[in-house]
C-alpha cells in the first residue's frame, strides 16, 4: 500500500479564474453605503484551478490545463501557479482576452453571494489541450465541466479515450449552472469514459430525474461511470461502486470560509486515489481536506500537507456505514 511515498502525476483540465474575496462582513452594505472589511485577496480560483492548487499543497505532483486572459490578472494568475509549483504547461493566454473572475462576498450568519464573469472562458472548447501533456499512470481531472458550455465534447471524449491508453484514471466533475443555457445531459454521455464521477445532490438529481441518493449513484452507474461520489455539503456524502454503497458524514473544524471546500475534497479524492487505497479511507481522506480547506479564507489555504491530513483523520471521528450490494 503506498501511504507516503511517490505517488501518481495528475492533470486536472478546465475552468480557471480569479477569485476575489472579501473576509466576512457583519451586514452587507446598502444601497450607497461604505461597508468596511479586514481583508481583499485575490487568489487562484475556479474548479479544476482550485483543485489543482489543493494538490500542490498535499505534495502531489500536477498540471494544470485552461484558458486565461492575456491581461494583468491572467499574469497574477500564471505567476501564482508557477511559484506553486504546478506545470502550466497547457494554460493558454487568449490574446486581448480577460480572465475569468469571481467576486465573493459573505455577510456573518449567511451563505456566499457569487458574481462572475466568465471572460475567456466563454469560448473554451479544451481544442488546444494537447495529449502530449497528459500524463502516464497518472490521473485526468476534467474540473468544472458544463460550466464551460464551448467544451468540444469530442475533443475531450478522445483526450479521456487516450488518457485511458496511458493506463489513467479519469475522474469528472461537473458544475451545472443555473439558467446556464448548457445540456446536462452532455456529462451522462461522457462517463463511459469515467472512472469516477463527483456530482454534488442536486447535479445528481439534474442528471438523472431520481430523488434518492441511491437511485442516483445506480443511474449514474450504469451510465457508465465506474464509482460514483455524491457530494452533501454540511450533510457528508454518498459514494457506490458497483460492490458497496459508503454513507459519511462530516468532519467538524472551525468553520472560516466555505468557498472551496468541494474543489478540496475532490483533491484530496485524487491524492487518495493514487495511493490505491480501500474506497473508505479514499473517502475518509477526501472529506478531511474538504473540511480542512473551510478553515482558511480562500478556496484553498486551509489545505495543509499530506501527512497533516492523514494525522486529523487518526485523531478525528466521521460517521461512516458501508453495506454491499446484494
Amino acid at each position: 500500500m503506498n501511504d507516503s511515498g511517490k505517488t501518481k502525476h495528475i492533470l486536472c483540465i478546465g475552468d480557471m479564474c480569479a477569485d476575489i474575496f472579501t473576509s466576512p462582513l457583519t451586514r452587507l452594505p446598502e444601497p450607497g453605503e461604505l461597508g468596511l472589511t479586514d481583508e481583499i485577496a485575490v487568489y487562484p480560483g475556479g474548479n479544476a484551478l482550485n483543485t489543482a492548487i489543493a494538490l500542490r499543497r498535499l505534495g502531489e505532483p500536477t498540471a494544470i490545463a485552461g484558458s486565461v486572459g492575456d491581461d494583468a490578472l491572467g499574469g497574477l494568475l500564471l505567476d501564482q501557479l508557477r511559484s506553486l509549483g504546478l506545470d502550466t504547461r497547457g494554460v493558454r493566454r487568449e490574446p486581448q482576452g480577460r480572465t475569468a473572475t469571481t467576486i465573493i462576498l459573505r455577510a456573518e450568519s449567511e451563505d456566499r453571494r457569487f458574481i462572475h464573469a466568465l471572460g475567456v472562458a466563454v469560448g473554451f472548447t479544451g481544442e488546444h489541450v494537447s495529449p502530449d501533456i497528459l500524463p502516464d499512470n497518472g490521473i485526468v481531472l476534467v474540473g468544472g465541466y458544463l460550466k464551460l458550455g464551448a467544451w468540444n465534447d469530442d475533443v475531450l471524449a478522445d483526450l479521456l479515450r487516450e488518457s485511458r491508453r496511458r493506463n489513467c484514471l479519469n475522474v469528472l466533475n461537473v458544475c451545472i449552472a443555473q439558467d446556464g443555457g448548457v445540456d446536462p445531459s452532455r456529462a451522462v454521455r461522457l462517463l463511459e469514459h469515467i472512472d469516477v464521477f463527483v456530482p454534488n445532490e442536486d447535479e445528481a438529481r439534474i442528471l438523472t430525474s431520481e430523488t434518492s441518493l441511491a437511485r442516483q449513484a445506480q443511474a449514474l452507474r450504469h451510465a457508465g461511470a465506474n464509482t460514483v461520489v455524491i457530494t452533501r455539503g454540511n450533510r457528508g456524502l454518498y459514494a457506490d461502486d458497483g460492490d458497496r454503497t459508503v454513507e459519511m458524514g462530516v468532519f467538524g473544524v472551525a468553520l472560516v470560509d466555505p468557498s472551496g471546500c468541494g474543489d478540496c475534497f475532490t483533491a484530496g479524492l485524487l491524492a487518495a486515489l493514487g495511493r490505491d487505497w480501500d474506497l473508505v479511507r479514499v473517502l475518509e481522506f477526501a472529506s478531511a481536506v474538504g473540511a480542512l480547506g473551510a478553515t482558511a479564507l480562500g478556496c484553498t489555504n486551509g489545505v495543509p500537507p499530506l501527512g497533516d491530513v492523514q494525522q486529523f483523520v487518526e485523531e478525528n471521528d466521521v460517521e461512516v456505514s458501508v453495506n454491499p450490494i446484494r
